[in-house]
């Protein structure tokens, strides 16, 4: 799946970084025009950082 190229996507997806954060999906998608990519609202649910919620390129993330 190429979540780049998502104009949106569903809430409570989670996601392991290569950071190794457990992060969730908020369901607020922006999308970047520079590069023509879309990222998505996580927020960490595990790891350091927890309750904090950042913008992530899905593609990058392991689906759990």
């Amino acid at each position: 799946m190429v979540y780049v190229e998502m104009s949106s996507v569903e809430s409570g997806l989670r996601f392991k970084t290569r950071s190794g954060l457990i992060v969730e999906t908020t369901g607020v998608t922006h999308h970047i025009d520079t590069t023509q990519v879309n990222v998505h609202e996580v927020v960490i649910v595990e790891g350091d950082g927890q309750g904090e919620k950042y913008l992530h390129n899905l593609d990058v993330a392991e689906k759990i």
